[in-house]
């Protein structure tokens, strides 16, 4: 039985939107042929992804990007005060691609979402070109 995603237990609890299968708790998108994540919205829960992914014998993160409570400094990306791999995409992307898309994507968790609380739209751009392979 799927359980609905859940949102942060408190207010100011943010999102991971690169979560690994074994914390996520929403099923953020689909990783195309081309390695951009195509966005599902209404959010669904990260079972629907990893029952799906488990048929396909294929680790659940090469196919579906994961989203998840955000674990601050159980994290090795977290800094002390920020996501650094937020921040580091951010750069990339711009150094990468120039000025970041105008029209955001549609995303079940932006609300929430760590790295758009802390980067902003800039974030959105650079996040649809993250592929989490567990491989």
């Amino acid at each position: 039985m799927t359980r609905p995603p859940q949102e942060p237990a408190a207010s100011g609890e943010r999102s991971c939107p690169s979560t690994p299968a074994s914390n996520a708790t929403v099923f953020l998108g689909m990783i195309t042929p081309a390695g951009r994540v195509a966005y599902v919205t209404p959010a669904l829960p990260a079972e629907v992804a990893v029952a799906a992914a488990a048929e396909a014998d294929v680790p659940v993160e090469a196919r579906y990007r994961l989203a998840g409570p955000c674990v601050t400094s159980r994290c090795g990306f977290w800094t002390g005060d920020h996501c650094g791999l937020g921040e580091r995409l951010v750069a990339s992307y711009a150094q990468t691609v120039g000025e970041p898309e105008v029209e955001l994507p549609r995303c079940a968790i932006r609300r929430t979402c760590r790295w758009f609380a802390e980067q902003g739209s800039a974030a959105c751009a650079a996040c649809a070109h993250v592929v989490t392979d567990a491989r």
